[in-house]
């Protein structure tokens, strides 16, 4: 399960390196440092974790098969769990929970216990989120549409 992980980051930045501009790249540069908030936000997100609570669904693109379907649950208390579905594979189920930190740019840093490592995602309105790379960049082609969570009414 730890290939399917390191396969999915792996895909996720290569669609952020192909989909990105000299802008993005720039901005990269401009954020070589990012805060952490701890589990509530800045005066200057103004991010409620209350509002963004919630479970969040969606199908990412996988690099080798149909798709992972994702649900990630947001909690309050800044805790998370995740389940993921990779369509098509046998055993290809995995499941985590942590916390997660708020930086900068109202992006959620999900914490995997297990190993350490890091996942983010940006907080656009109340009921989507998107999965970005760790400055909070978001993919900008045609794929960039298959990276957004979108909340559970």
């Amino acid at each position: 399960m730890k290939k399917n992980l390191m396969i999915l980051a792996v895909a996720a930045l290569a669609v952020f390196a192909s989909c990105s501009d000299k802008k993005a790249a720039r901005s990269v540069v401009g954020k070589d440092t990012t805060s952490v908030v701890g589990n509530t936000a800045s005066d200057k997100n103004n991010l409620d974790l209350a509002s963004v609570a919630g479970t969040y669904e969606g199908t990412f693109p996988a690099a080798d098969g149909s798709g992972i379907k994702t649900v990630l649950t947001i909690k309050a208390d800044g805790t998370y769990q995740i389940e993921q579905d990779y369509i098509d594979q046998k055993d290809g189920h995995d499941e985590a929970s942590g916390v997660f930190k708020v930086l900068d740019d109202n992006v959620l840093m999900l914490v995997r216990p297990s190993s350490g490592e890091h996942t983010f995602y940006k907080v656009k309105d109340d009921n989507n989120i998107v999965m970005t790379d760790s400055v909070g960049n978001e993919p900008e082609c045609e794929t960039a549409k298959h990276y957004v969570l979108k909340k559970r009414k």
